[in-house]
């Protein structure tokens, strides 16, 4: 959780005690389009593989993104 919750506060660039695990990333401060696609990237170079339309889809919350990146 603690990688997630830091890549999504780097992104947004704010502090990651901002949110927690249930938050919606369209309500992380700061969250846009551009940040998402930032997010895809990040993951995907994380994971090492592309993420398919359904995982991108998937990625509504904050612990979403932590779940994706433990799953590697």
């Amino acid at each position: 959780m603690d990688a997630a919750r830091k890549l999504i506060a780097e992104l947004a660039q704010i502090d990651a005690d901002a949110f927690g695990a249930e938050t919606l990333l369209s309500d992380v401060p700061g969250w846009d389009s551009l940040r998402a696609v930032q997010l895809v990237l990040k993951l995907e170079s994380a994971i090492g593989r592309e993420l398919s339309e359904n995982e991108i889809v998937g990625l509504e919350s904050v612990g979403d993104v932590a779940l994706l990146m433990t799953s590697r």
